[in-house]
């Protein structure tokens, strides 16, 4: 607890340069220093989201960029600029005398709220936000960041309210998260900002054109606005034996308790899919002491992503942890009487099973929409605002929205978080009785719409070694590596399609994956033959 706010000098002004972070010490308290356009700034030294040192990050003009899941605040104020991170950071009080920087202690507190509305109950617009996944925690709270005072109602089948689901395939299910750390929010925050989380609540119908959502109980509930941001449902298998007891997915929280009791009790697992939720699934369970094999339609897992090097690599660090692999191959049926005893893959091969995991991605959850197109992967386009109709929009995974490469629709969390924020941040600034056609950016003069225009960023943690992704490739032509998968602990690799860089991939090269970033979100990419040649990832940052 600060009683005192301690000051103490921490550099010379002439210490930091533009761009430059440092951790320094006032008295017994960390402080994250940064310089920018001249100024200094002190804020709380660590990420809003999972506590990562934002020392190792970048400062990119005034984006300060967490070096593991590229959370981005705002070093001026210290606002969340991106997720995961939900809150922003808390900041102190800099002054300069002579040539000293001085920083004054003003709070003891490790985040804090980005500043939102309150609601107001002579505002009697209700916008509601279907599905409580990342797309629908961010997408409630974009609402009050953009100044909206109706009613916000959060609907979602699960027993909870929003969580942190990428940990449930992770530490949670690893047993070493305990149930405290995975919700997103307390129940007082929700009550304060008049967020009204709505649980058990499965929505039969919703009517783009009554403005209406019909629930699974009858009840009718019309909006003014709405999001959808019902994600995805596990992809299941049709095969002889899939009905069978013991056959798991892993996509809730429910799901992951499950099978780490399961896992604890030494079970025989047999994961179906080579994914990334399957091998994350996979390096939890063997964590807990269960016999893990891996049936997979690829020949090398991630090849298709990663590319064929990194996904041997990737492949060898499973095989360590004793997990074994059945590659090239499907499951023909499930075997068992009262519970699944075995998976009979297509080579003949039977594999002993006291549980079976399927995790073979993820389809979108649209089936319940009337008024709307449904493309043929069962998702929903969007204008580059994540807007449907005149009065509905999308965020997450069911959404597919514009990019400069044309339509993309991408499953995961930093991305339905921001794409979620967008969309609510874009509702609240949006008027009623404007533009009815679909397309249309119903903003007024004042309060302009936000665009998504975000480079896709993901990470993946196997075996303990977390490979973070930015940019989309669908396809690639060649990979450029800087460093060696197979002999160095740390690389990086560039995926290349028509003459340009479209995405990368990189071990502990943190803050190269967010220097190319920022490159790519603003068109500043340098080219293939001057990569080729070797550069500073930073360095080109800094110049650009």
């Amino acid at each position: 607890m600060i009683a005192d706010y301690s000051e103490a000098p921490v550099c010379h002004v002439d210490d930091l340069i533009d761009g430059q972070l440092k951790e320094v010490r006032v008295n017994d308290t960390d402080v994250l220093l940064a310089r920018a356009d001249g100024q200094y700034y002190a804020l709380y030294p660590k990420c809003a989201h999972y506590q990562a040192p934002l020392a190792k990050g970048v400062l990119n003009g005034n984006r300060l960029i967490c070096p593991w899941h590229n959370a981005c605040f705002d070093v001026r104020t210290g606002h969340r600029l991106e997720a995961p991170a939900l809150n922003g950071l808390p900041m102190h009080e800099v002054r300069i005398e002579g040539d000293q920087v001085y920083v004054r202690l003003t709070t003891d507190k490790e985040s804090r709220e980005n500043p939102m509305a309150t609601p107001d109950e002579a505002n009697t617009e209700t916008c509601v936000v279907v599905g409580g996944g990342g797309a629908g925690a961010f997408a409630a709270e974009g609402l009050r960041e953009g100044g909206f005072t109706g009613r916000v109602i959060l609907l979602t089948e699960s027993e909870e309210g929003p969580y942190d689901r990428p940990n449930c395939s992770k530490n949670y299910l690893q047993g070493e998260a305990p149930d405290e750390w995975m919700p997103l929010r307390t129940e007082d925050f929700y009550t304060n900002y008049g967020i009204a989380i709505r649980t058990h609540q499965r929505v039969a119908s919703l009517d783009a054109a009554a403005k209406e959502i019909v629930l699974a109980s009858g009840e009718v509930l019309p909006y003014d606005q709405a999001v959808i941001c019902s994600g995805g449902t596990p992809t299941r298998l049709t095969i002889p034996g899939a009905d069978l007891p013991g056959v798991y997915t892993l996509r809730t929280l429910q799901d992951s308790r499950h099978l780490r009791e399961l896992g604890q009790q030494g079970k025989r697992i047999v994961i179906i899919g080579s994914s990334f939720i399957g091998l994350e699934g996979a390096m939890s369970l063997r964590k807990l002491g269960s016999e893990i094999d891996v049936v997979g339609t690829e020949t090398v897992p991630f090849a298709k992503v990663l590319g064929e090097r990194i996904g041997r690599v990737i492949q060898g660090w499973h095989e360590q942890q004793g997990i074994r692999f059945h590659l090239g191959c499907k499951p023909q049926q499930f075997d068992g009487d009262s519970t699944v005893e075995s998976v009979v893959l297509d080579t003949g091969e039977r594999l002993a099973a006291d549980a079976v995991l399927i995790g073979l991605g993820v389809k979108p959850q649209t089936g319940f929409l009337t008024g709307v197109t449904i493309e043929k992967d069962g998702s929903v386009k969007t204008d580059e605002y994540l807007q449907v109709t005149d009065s509905l929009y999308a965020a997450g995974d069911i959404a597919q929205y514009p990019a400069n490469d044309g339509l993309q629709r991408i499953e995961h969390w930093k991305i339905a978080g921001q794409q979620g924020h967008t969309a609510g941040v874009n509702m609240a600034r949006s008027h009623v009785g404007a533009p009815t056609q679909a397309q249309s950016n119903p903003i007024g003069p004042d309060e302009q719409a936000q665009p998504y225009r975000s480079v896709p960023f993901f990470w993946t943690n196997q075996q303990g070694k977390r490979i973070n992704y930015v940019g989309h490739a669908s396809t690639f032509d060649d990979i450029f590596y800087a460093g060696s998968p197979e002999e160095d602990d740390s690389f990086l690799a560039l995926y290349l399609q028509d003459g340009q860089v479209k995405a990368a991939a990189g071990l502990k090269r943190d803050t190269d994956i967010i220097a190319i970033r920022e490159l790519m979100q603003a068109g500043k990419m340098p080219s293939i033959a001057q990569i080729r040649q070797g550069i500073d990832w930073m360095d080109v940052l800094k110049k650009s």
